[in-house]
């Protein structure tokens, strides 16, 4: 058992969890509804990694300037036509992992949003795993940047 995990008076630590008890990874949910991050509380709370939320873009660039953001869940619903708020976001934080979350999927939407550079593309009836395994993903990647493992045994 690890000292934190001695403190904490835990039990028992899942390894994504232990590896990233020391460093506290931050999760930024930018959706209207909040139907994402309810969904995803106990992912997060399991995993150690902590969430923001902002339900509109005004609110999400005000987030990424005054927060550290590790990962973005991003929901269509806050996108225009052009996905142009995508390159916004990109502007600002480069190397952001940005899954985007869309209720259905369209060929010309997924091309659009795939030529941002995004991280990956959820469609919501893929159901809620498929998306913590995303966010598990995009943090590891961001572990490998900031010279992190190369893997994480689950």
């Amino acid at each position: 058992m690890h000292l934190a995990e001695m403190r904490a008076g835990v039990n028992h630590v899942n390894p994504f969890q232990r590896f990233f008890m020391n460093t506290e990874k931050t999760v930024l949910i930018a959706e209207p509804a909040g139907m994402l991050f309810n969904g995803l509380k106990s992912f997060f709370s399991e995993n150690g990694l902590s969430a923001l939320q902002a339900g509109t873009q005004k609110e999400t660039l005000l987030t990424l300037q005054s927060q550290r953001v590790h990962v973005m869940i991003l929901d269509a619903d806050l996108l225009e036509e052009d996905c142009a708020f995508i390159s916004i976001i990109k502007g600002m934080v480069e190397r952001l992992p940005i899954i985007i979350c869309a209720e259905t999927n369209t060929p010309e939407f997924e091309i659009r949003i795939r030529q941002k550079r995004i991280f990956y593309y959820h469609i919501k009836s893929f159901g809620i795993q498929d998306l913590e395994m995303a966010v598990s993903n995009a943090i590891l990647r961001v572990s490998q940047q900031l010279g992190g493992p190369q893997h994480v045994h689950r």
